[in-house]
């Protein structure tokens, strides 16, 4: 047998980019194992707003259905507990690991040191614990329509800037998939991700809501350029947990504007 014949075959293509981005972000066991290519993973990112669209058709979906028979704060608690279970909490832990990280000061050693570690301090706490009530009372301030399109746009826009604030900075880990997605020299994601935001904040124009969308859509840009330069500034370069928790602040942002 040659060894073109017996060398494993990589993925490719836009399902497989598509099952990569719903791996990442999600616990849904939709992957096969055949390995991917660093070009395929990097090209995957692009289609995290997408999952989070998905992510928000869901939650829709059950919150139709608890409607039924739970009143509406308490379909805001189960809706913000599924979507932590779905995506695993990594987001959470993500934010956690930052907010222990900023705690600790300035000094960078030991903040990437707290980022690699898998405990939660107090810091890291009470950041749970203030994203979890802050969506839960933003949510439970919205209703009918209004409701419906906060749960799409929050987690969409959500995972769109997890892509922006990685663009253009270093990645602080030697490996994993962070480091294909930011060290990719292919342009195609990025015309990609330019693509999918349009996409995203004509169908928010276009809605009833296109003014509080509008003002969700600039907070969040606004944000993870913020964040972005203050990653920069502060470890010089990005990691999982700092995306994550980019994730997680824009969601609450989203949430509390779409419940003015």
């Amino acid at each position: 047998m040659s060894d073109e014949a017996s060398a494993p075959t990589t993925q490719s293509g836009f399902l497989t980019e598509l099952r990569l981005a719903i791996s990442f972000l999600t616990i849904l066991p939709i992957i096969d194992q055949r390995p991917a290519s660093e070009d395929t993973v990097a090209a995957s990112f692009a289609w995290f707003p997408i999952v989070g669209f998905l992510l928000g058709v869901a939650l829709c979906a059950e919150d139709w259905i608890l409607a039924h028979v739970f009143a509406q704060v308490i379909r805001s608690v189960l809706i913000v507990i599924s979507l932590t279970v779905i995506t695993g909490a990594v987001h959470l832990d993500g934010l956690a690991d930052t907010a222990d990280a900023l705690g600790a000061g300035r000094d960078r050693d030991r903040a990437l040191d707290i980022l690699r570690d898998s405990r939660v301090g107090t810091f890291g706490a009470s950041a749970i614990f203030f994203d979890l009530t802050l969506k839960i009372l933003a949510l439970s301030t919205l209703a009918g329509t209004r409701r419906y399109a906060a749960l799409i746009i929050a987690p969409t826009l959500a995972r769109f800037a997890m892509v922006m604030v990685g663009i253009g900075i270093p990645y602080l880990r030697e490996s994993g998939a962070g480091t294909a997605f930011l060290n990719s020299q292919s342009m195609g994601w990025r015309r990609r991700v330019a693509v999918i935001f349009l996409i995203i904040d004509c169908a928010i124009l276009l809605s009833p809501f296109r003014t509080v969308g509008a003002l969700a859509v600039s907070f969040a840009l606004l944000i993870a350029f913020l964040m972005h330069l203050f990653y920069k500034r502060w470890l010089g370069g990005v990691t999982g947990d700092l995306i994550g928790a980019c994730g997680e602040v824009i969601e609450i942002a989203v949430l509390l504007t779409m419940s003015l």
